[in-house]
C-alpha cells in the first residue's frame, strides 16, 4: 500500500525541504509523487537543462525512507517556448486561439509541439532513469485535459486520419449519408470542422482522444526502454470529463492511475478507472478543495472508500497549499502558514493506521458479481445529437451505481467490449452507440447464463453514428425480445408506472426520457401506469438461453432506483448478505485466504450494523459480534 503525497520542490525554498521531509517521515509517508508542470524549472531557457534539483530532492526523499513516482512534464510548457513557437497554442472551434496563462494549452497534433515535448520527456527519462529512489513513472499529468484544439494543422491531421480509416470518399460518403444537406465530399479535405454534424462531431472526438492515447503510448514506450523494471502510469481525470477513451489508454501503461475528489465526482469513479485490472493508484486524493467545506473526519473517510474500492496507493494532494498562482487557495493537507491543523491530523491519523494494516490490504481485491458497462463512444455519440447533454448516459450510470452500493459490497465498471464471463448482472446504462463487437459480447454473456439490463435509448445509432436501419436497440433488438418505434424526451412529465411481477416495481417514476416498447417475445414486467402511454410496456424481460434480457424503457428518477436495483440482484441470483443502516457504507475486498469488510459511517453519530459471525477487528485480531459498532464519523476494517 503506498501512501503518501504530492510534492512540488521547485515551489518551496531548498533549505525548507529537509524539514517537509522529517515531518513526512513523521507521519508515516512512504511515497512521493512529484516532476509534473515543472518544465520551466527543469529547462529555464532553451537547452538549458537544470535536473540536478530535482535529483537532490529525490536523494533527500530516499535517505527518508520515502520513494518517489515521477512525474514527465511536457504539456505544460513555459513561456520562452511560446514566444518561440506560438503556433502550439490551440484554436477552439471559433478559430480563437487559446492563451498560454493556464495548463495544457497545447496542440497535440502540432509536430513543433511534439518535437519539443519529445525532446525534454527523452532527456527527462534518460536523465533519471535507473535512480534506485525512483519506483514508477508517470506519464505527465491528466492526460487530454484542456488541450482539445480545432487550428488548420489540427484539421489537417484529422484528415489524414479519416483517409487511413476509411479508405477512401466514397465509403464516408456511404458511412455518414452523402446527400443530406448536400454533404457530399470529393476529398477528405471537403469535411469541416465539427459544429452540427453529428457523424463529425463524433468521429472528431475519436481522433482527439486517439492523440492523447498516441501520447500516453509513445512515452510508455520511451519510459521502459530506458528503465524496464519499473511500473507506469497516469492519472485518469473526474468521472465526467470524456476527452479521452480511458478504456483504450488503460491499455498503454501498466497501473492505472486517477485523481479522486469526492466532493465534485461521483464515487463511481473509483470503479470505472479502476477499470478491469483490479487495482488503481490513486494519485490525486482530495485533502482540500476551494470554495468547498469538507466536514472534520470526512478527508480520512473520503481515503479509506477509496482503498475499500480497490486503490493500492493513496498519494494525498498535495503536502501544502501554495502561496500563488491558480491554486493558491486550493488543496493542500497544511496551510500556507505550515501549521498543523484538522486536515493534517486526519492524513497523520490515516498513516498510523496503514502501518498496522497495510500488509492485511494489499493481498486482497474487490471481487464483484456485478458490473455496469460503461461506454465513452456513446457517451460521445449523445451529446453529438439534438439531446445533447441532458442524456449522456454517465448521469443514470451514476444513479444506479449509487443504489448498488446499497445492495452489494463492490460493482466493476468496464468498457462493454471487456470479458464479461465473471458476472451474474451486468448493466449496460443508455448504450446508444452499438457496434458488432459490444453487439457480440453482450449476447454471448447471455447465452452463458448472465442477466442484462439495457435502458432507454440503448442500440439507437451504429459505430459511425448512423441510426440502424433495423429497429431499436439495433443489433440488440432480437436478443431484448422488443423493438421500440420512438425515443423521446419527457422532461416536465412525470411517468409512473405499474406492475403485477413485483410490487416494488410499480409506483416508480421516471421522466427525461422514454422509449415507446413493442413486444416482439418478451414478456411485460411493469407497464405505464398514467397518460397516453398507460398500459404499455415499460420494463420487459426476455430469456435468451441460459439468461435473460431486462430492458428499462424509461429514465428512472434518482429517488427510484433502488427497488429496480433490488429486483435485478434477486433476479441475478445475487444474495443481499448485510442489513444495510443508514449513513453507513458497506465494501469488501477478498483474496484466497480472508474478507475484508470495511465499514464507514458518515455520520455523526456512533452507529450499530448486523454482520454475522466469524468476523474479527482487522487491525488487533480480537473477535467482534454479531451486532458491531462504527464511531460516529469513523471506519471499521474487519476480518473473516
Amino acid at each position: 500500500m503506498k501512501f503518501g503525497v504530492q510534492y512540488y520542490p521547485s515551489h518551496w525554498p531548498e533549505s525548507q525541504w529537509a524539514a517537509d521531509i522529517a515531518k513526512m517521515k513523521e507521519v508515516g509517508v512512504k511515497f512521493v509523487r512529484m516532476g509534473d508542470l515543472s518544465w520551466s524549472a527543469f529547462e529555464p531557457a532553451p537547452g538549458e537543462f537544470d535536473f540536478s534539483w530535482m535529483e537532490r530532492a529525490i536523494a533527500m526523499m530516499g535517505d527518508a525512507g520515502i520513494k518517489t513516482i515521477l512525474c514527465t512534464c511536457s504539456r505544460t510548457p513555459p513561456p520562452w517556448l511560446y514566444r518561440k513557437h506560438p503556433e502550439i497554442l490551440p484554436k477552439d472551434q471559433n478559430g480563437v486561439t487559446r492563451y498560454q496563462d493556464g495548463r495544457y494549452a497545447v496542440a497535440m497534433s502540432h509536430p513543433v509541439f511534439q518535437r519539443e515535448a519529445l525532446r525534454i520527456d527523452q532527456a527527462m527519462v534518460d536523465y533519471f532513469a535507473g535512480n534506485e529512489n525512483i519506483i514508477s513513472w508517470q506519464i505527465d499529468n491528466e492526460i487530454g485535459c484542456h488541450n482539445d484544439c480545432y487550428g488548420d494543422h489540427s484539421m489537417s491531421q484529422f484528415h489524414a486520419y479519416l483517409k487511413e480509416k476509411y479508405k477512401s470518399p466514397k465509403a464516408l460518403n456511404e458511412a455518414w449519408g452523402e446527400h443530406f444537406w448536400a454533404f457530399q465530399i470529393q476529398e477528405f479535405e471537403d469535411v469541416p470542422r465539427p459544429f452540427e454534424n453529428p457523424h463529425i462531431q463524433l468521429e472528431y472526438r475519436r481522433f482527439l482522444s486517439s492523440l492523447n492515447v498516441d501520447f500516453g503510448r509513445s512515452r510508455y514506450r520511451m519510459m521502459k526502454a530506458a528503465d524496464p523494471d519499473k511500473p507506469v502510469t497516469t492519472n485518469f481525470q473526474n468521472l465526467y470529463w470524456d476527452h479521452t477513451d480511458y478504456h483504450a489508454l488503460s491499455n498503454e501503461i501498466d497501473v492505472n492511475g486517477m485523481n479522486h475528489y469526492p466532493a465534485r465526482t461521483p464515487e463511481l469513479a473509483l470503479d470505472c478507472l479502476r477499470g478491469d485490472k483490479g487495482e488503481v493508484w490513486v494519485l490525486e486524493q482530495q485533502s482540500h478543495l476551494a470554495a468547498i467545506d469538507s466536514p472534520t473526519g470526512w478527508t480520512r473517510l473520503w481515503a479509506w472508500m477509496a482503498i475499500a474500492h480497490g486503490a493500492s496507493a493513496l498519494i494525498f494532494f498535495r503536502w501544502r497549499q501554495c502561496r500563488y498562482g491558480c491554486e493558491q487557495f486550493g488543496d493542500g493537507l497544511l496551510p500556507h502558514s505550515n501549521r498543523e491543523g484538522r486536515l493534517f491530523k486526519e492524513f497523520a491519523k490515516m498513516g498510523a493506521e496503514l502501518e498496522v494494516l497495510a500488509d492485511v490490504i494489499e493481498p486482497t481485491k474487490p471481487d464483484s458479481k456485478v458490473a455496469l458497462t460503461y461506454s465513452y463512444e456513446s457517451r460521445w455519440a449523445v451529446k453529438a445529437s439534438v439531446y445533447g447533454e441532458e442524456i449522456d448516459p454517465v448521469y443514470e450510470a451514476v444513479d444506479l451505481h449509487k443504489s448498488l452500493a446499497k445492495v452489494v459490497t463492490s460493482v466493476d465498471c468496464l468498457d462493454p467490449r471487456a470479458d464479461l464471463s465473471k458476472y451474474r448482472l451486468v448493466i449496460a446504462p443508455r448504450l446508444w452507440l452499438i457496434d458488432d463487437a459490444v453487439a457480440n459480447n453482450l449476447r454471448s454473456f447471455v447465452e452463458a447464463g448472465g442477466t442484462l439490463c439495457l435502458t432507454a435509448g440503448s442500440g439507437i445509432v451504429d459505430e459511425v453514428g448512423k441510426c440502424f436501419a433495423e429497429p431499436r436497440p439495433g443489433k440488440l433488438c432480437d436478443l431484448a425480445g422488443i423493438w421500440c418505434s420512438d425515443f423521446v424526451g419527457t422532461k416536465g412529465l412525470e411517468l409512473v408506472l405499474e406492475s403485477e411481477v413485483d410490487t416494488r416495481l410499480s409506483g416508480l417514476r421516471a421522466s427525461v426520457a422514454a422509449d415507446e416498447i413493442n413486444l416482439d417475445g418478451a414478456e411485460v414486467v411493469a407497464k405505464h401506469g398514467n397518460g397516453w402511454r398507460k398500459g404499455l410496456p415499460a420494463i420487459t424481460r426476455n430469456r435468451v438461453g441460459k439468461g435473460q434480457v431486462i430492458y428499462v424503457g424509461v429514465r428512472l428518477d434518482t429517488s427510484e432506483m433502488l427497488p429496480l436495483v433490488s429486483w435485478l440482484t434477486e433476479e441475478a441470483g445475487i444474495e443481499q448478505e448485510f442489513d444495510r443502516v443508514e449513513g453507513v457504507t458497506v465494501y469488501e475486498r477478498v483474496c484466497d485466504d480472508y474478507r475484508l469488510l470495511f465499514l464507514l459511517n458518515w455520520t455523526d453519530e456512533a452507529k450499530a450494523m448486523s454482520i454475522g459471525s466469524g468476523w474479527a477487528d482487522a487491525a488487533s485480531g480480537e473477535a467482534v459480534g454479531e451486532e458491531v459498532e462504527i464511531g460516529a464519523t469513523d471506519m471499521r476494517m474487519l476480518k473473516r
